[in-house]
Order: structure tokens, then C-alpha cells, then sequence
């Protein structure tokens, strides 16, 4: 095999890594359909009665807040919409957790064929150089991958916190019983949505 080859292999498996753990922060991004903290800013302004309806006006056909707008309008009382906004929550919570281990798997599969591949150079006696240039970019792929693992567990939280922001924006004061513990709106996902996994 020659060193030309060797190297070939380990910037493609350390590009392939990085590609396929840079899809994570991109999913993430995807989830919803815009800037949901802006979007409950300029909500929280309208009279509470206007916010559902300036939501599923405002909110991008098909994209998750519109789903949102759209179940709430529809559900009878308060209860009906804590209901709802739970399903919707949980169906966010699994979209935002999907991919979430690619970036990790995907970093250490670049350092492990990248040792294989130096190690196999150093038998084929390919050279020094070779064997460094192999393990350099196999490590380059294994720190993209990091980078990109880092940045989609940053923008999740960032996303879940924007979500929340909308759905206190959107669902105003419920009355005391819609409020119980078990039919909270926040539950879900930090509660029984991960209970329901």
C-alpha cells in the first residue's frame, strides 16, 4: 500500500467523521422554525387572548411552534392544552436528542482508524512523515467531531430554553388545577418525558 494511499484513507475516514457529527448541531438548529426566544419576546406584548393566533400566524407552515399554535387553538380548555403542549414537548425533547451520541462514536472512530492506518503504514514501512500526516488527520477529525458534539449540546439547551420561554408565552395563567403537577407543561420533558423514554 503506498503512502499516497494511507493518507488518502485517514483524511477520508477524519472527513467522514466530521461530516457525519457536524449533522447533530445542524438537526438541532432544524427543530423549530425560527428564533423562538425572539418570537416569545414579542409575544409576551400581545394580550394573552392574541398570542395563540399571532403564534400560528407568525410561526413557518409545519415547523414545531405551529404545531404548537395550531393544537392549542383547537383544544378545549386549559387542561386540553396542557395535554397537548406535553405530546408536543416530548415529540421536541426526542427530535433535539436524536443524534446526540454521533459526534462522540464519530470521534472516536477517527482516532481508532487512524491508529490502524499508522500502524499498518509503520509495518509497510511507509515512512515517518507518513505515519504523522495518517495520525494528524486522524486527530483533526477526532477534535471536529468534539467541536461539533459541544456545539449541538450547546444549541439544544439554547433551543430548550427558547421553547419554554414560548410555551409560557403562549399558554398565559392557567387556572389552578390545569397547573397540577402532573399535567405541567415543564414536566415532560425534564420529568416524565424522560421517564417515558
Amino acid at each position: 500500500m503506498s503512502a499516497v494511499l494511507f493518507i488518502a484513507l485517514s483524511l477520508a475516514a477524519s472527513g467522514a467523521c466530521a461530516a457525519v457529527s457536524w449533522r447533530h448541531p445542524a438537526q438541532v438548529a432544524a427543530a423549530t422554525g425560527g428564533d423562538l426566544t425572539a418570537l416569545a419576546r414579542s409575544l409576551r406584548a400581545l394580550p394573552v387572548e392574541a398570542r395563540l393566533a399571532e403564534l400560528a400566524r407568525r410561526s413557518p407552515p409545519g415547523s414545531w411552534e405551529h404545531r404548537l399554535a395550531n393544537e392549542l387553538l383547537s383544544a378545549a380548555g386549559p387542561r386540553a392544552r396542557v395535554a397537548a403542549t406535553n405530546d408536543l414537548l416530548v415529540e421536541i425533547e426526542q427530535r433535539l436528542d436524536v443524534g446526540a451520541g454521533w459526534p462522540r462514536a464519530a470521534a472516536r472512530l477517527s482516532a481508532l482508524v487512524a491508529l490502524l492506518l499508522a500502524t499498518l503504514a509503520f509495518l509497510a514501512k511507509a515512512g515517518p512523515s507518513v505515519v504523522a500526516l495518517v495520525l494528524g488527520a486522524g486527530a483533526a477529525g477526532a477534535i471536529a467531531s468534539a467541536a461539533a458534539g459541544r456545539a449541538g449540546r450547546a444549541a439544544a439547551s439554547r433551543k430548550r430554553e427558547a421553547i419554554d420561554a414560548l410555551v409560557d408565552a403562549v399558554l398565559g395563567p392557567l387556572d389552578a388545577a390545569a397547573r397540577a403537577p402532573s399535567a405541567s407543561p415543564r414536566r415532560p420533558r425534564r420529568g416524565s418525558a424522560s421517564a417515558s423514554r
